[in-house]
């Protein structure tokens, strides 16, 4: 190997300047690792990369062998003049559902399950259906719109908001304070950004605070009264840091990764337009639809742990307390599972053995609500616009995080 793939790998002509993560080349890049070098050491990010699908679903699989601990660690080393605005901020997460391990993990999972969970999603339905009309409504009439900033931004805000009870008023600050997580924890931050991002964070940590102790006095129909109420005072079920930690992981997790995969997805159905008529004249394919979009160009294109022993891939040592990067982005074009993998194809039948949610006993929590959300958006924008199209040139750039990957705009022609 002459670099990193995701950073700096040459393919073709192109030279040590591709930056895979940030561009068009990443799964080209990927496609070589799979067949070249499937399990390597990458400097620039300092991790252990494991590209084919099999090992990632084993690691996903062996929470003896493998830690979560570093799952939302940041990236980069926090400066101290950022680690010093967080802790006088009183910022002290205690681990989220997929940073703990263990028996931890088992009993904030099992209490938070009692709340989001398939039931408590399915009610949500109509709620959904009623906010998509109202995307629709705003926009019908426009000849172009950014999906993006348009739609797929609010939509699983106010979704996700709804549950935790944050008012409408307060979900456009909410939304600013949670985005800072993925800046200082998968990102290569800068200085000015993780000083930026320490003060949102400490704003949103404390926003979170102030409602847990409000919902403590003044309990509602909403997850974090909800969490409490299980919790009846007994810190064995789960301390109040835990209950402000895990309003804080829900308001985040539950609408950053939808937002990204509903643009991912819109995104290759433009790219790709007899899918996207396939879709309008058959919106029941919408729910796999949101299984391909997830494996073809997932949201989440990688996700970390630690080796807890030294374990051998493919002839190669991962040695003990080794950071490891689980691709995702490359498993789910993995050849040996996917028959034609670098084509996007809605009626796809295994489409749904993609990883972007995790797998394992970390499975996402919430991907049954992000399913329906995506599935619904997808099923009403295909009844009323089958006439929608990418404008050219689509130049958007990517998120620069290894974790999570989305463009910053999608602009279509509605008619």
């Amino acid at each position: 190997m002459t670099g990193c793939p995701f950073l700096s790998a040459p393919v073709a002509s192109t030279g040590r300047d591709l930056q895979p993560y940030y561009g068009p080349e990443l799964h080209a890049a990927l496609e070589r690792q799979r067949r070249e070098e499937p399990v390597f050491w990458c400097e620039e990010i300092g991790y252990w990369v494991l590209t084919r699908h099999a090992d990632v679903y084993r690691v996903l699989h062996d929470g003896e062998s493998f830690s979560s601990q570093n799952t939302t660690r940041p990236v980069t080393p926090m400066h101290p003049d950022a680690q010093a605005i967080l802790q006088a901020g009183g910022y002290a997460p205690t681990g989220s559902h997929s940073s703990l391990d263990g028996a931890t993990h088992r009993r904030i999972r099992g209490t938070t399950s009692q709340v989001l969970n398939l039931r408590a999603f399915i009610e949500l339905e109509g709620h959904v259906r009623n906010l998509v009309a109202q995307a629709i409504e705003r926009i019908k009439d426009r000849d172009t719109v950014d999906l993006l900033a348009d739609v797929n931004y609010e939509l699983p805000a106010q979704v996700v908001f709804r549950i935790l009870g944050v008012p409408e008023s307060d979900i456009p600050d909410v939304k600013k304070w949670a985005g800072a997580r993925s800046v200082i924890d998968f990102s290569p931050a800068t200085y000015e950004q993780q000083m930026a991002g320490a003060r949102n964070l400490v704003a949103y940590w404390q926003y979170c605070r102030e409602l847990v102790d409000d919902r403590l006095k003044n309990p509602r129909d909403d997850f974090t009264s909800r969490i409490l109420a299980i919790r009846n005072g007994d810190d064995a079920v789960m301390t109040l840091p835990e209950a402000v930690n895990h309003t804080f992981g829900v308001a985040f997790a539950g609408h950053e990764t939808t937002t990204n995969q509903l643009t991912n997805t819109f995104r290759e159905l433009m790219r790709h337009p007899d899918q996207w008529r396939m879709l309008c004249e058959d919106p029941t394919l919408a729910a796999n639809t949101v299984e391909e979009g997830m494996r073809y160009a997932g949201a989440v294109i990688g996700w970390r742990r630690v080796a807890m022993r030294d374990v051998e891939f493919h002839g190669v040592t991962i040695p003990e307390g080794a950071p490891i990067m689980l691709s995702f982005a490359s498993a789910n074009r993995d050849e040996e599972v996917f028959e034609d993998p670098q084509r996007f194809d809605i009626r796809r039948k295994n489409a749904r053995r993609q990883l972007t949610f995790g797998n394992g006993v970390h499975f996402c929590l919430g991907a049954p609500l992000a399913r329906m959300e995506m599935r619904i958006v997808f099923e009403e924008f295909a009844r009323r616009f089958p006439r929608m199209r990418l404008i050219e040139p689509d130049t958007a750039g990517h998120m620069h995080t290894f974790v999570f990957r989305a463009p910053s705009a999608l602009q279509v022609a509605l008619r």
